[in-house]
């Protein structure tokens, strides 16, 4: 897609890597679902998530048909990371708590500004508004973030005991986040419930 920076008008694709939690579940025609979000992603992206979570007060404004733009993701199930995303968040190690958490707080810091506050980040589950400006962007964006507005990927989540279920209930609990995809609960069987 169109860079993002201006200074990017020239340049060219970057390689990129996908990264998939070894829980991963992928959806149907991942790979073709794929395939179309690189052909939206900004060329200059750093980073896309194709499966996660976040905080129902954590909007995702809409940047195009496929993508949007996360104020805070967590639980990472797959995402695409470029070269200089890599590159971008070698600089900023060291990594302080689990990584997709530490991912997570590189999008929120993106939005700890007037850009923020006016989208309603820690307020509300839907932007209070549309996009900023492509020149406003390049401002807000120090970590290039999208994701996926309908996800690629879910996580499975693995049940075989009652002591399992218990100590994963959690999840169960976690009321203020919203899931993408579908969560996949299987038995001790591996048959999903």
């Amino acid at each position: 897609g169109a860079p993002l920076l201006h200074e990017n008008e020239d340049m060219d694709p970057v390689p990129v890597c996908v990264i998939l939690e070894d829980d991963a579940v992928l959806n149907d025609r991942f790979a073709e679902r794929l395939a179309s979000l690189l052909e939206e992603l900004p060329r200059d992206f750093h980073f896309c998530s194709l499966g996660y979570s976040r905080p129902k007060a954590a909007p995702m404004v809409e940047y195009s048909t496929h993508l949007g733009i996360p104020s805070c993701l967590w639980y990472l199930t797959g995402y695409v990371l470029s070269l200089e995303g890599a590159r971008h968040l070698i600089k900023s190690l060291p990594a302080v708590g689990p990584v997709d958490s530490w991912i997570g707080l590189k999008m929120c810091s993106n939005w700890d500004n007037k850009y923020g506050e006016w989208m309603g980040v820690g307020n509300f589950s839907k932007a209070k508004s549309k996009l900023p400006s492509r020149k406003d962007l390049a401002k807000i964006m120090k970590f290039r973030a999208f994701a996926a507005l309908i996800p690629l990927c879910a996580q499975k989540v693995g049940i075989t005991s009652a002591s399992a279920l218990t100590r994963s209930g959690w999840r169960n609990r976690d009321t203020d986040i919203t899931y993408s995809g579908v969560v996949t609960k299987y038995n001790s069987k591996g048959k999903s419930t």
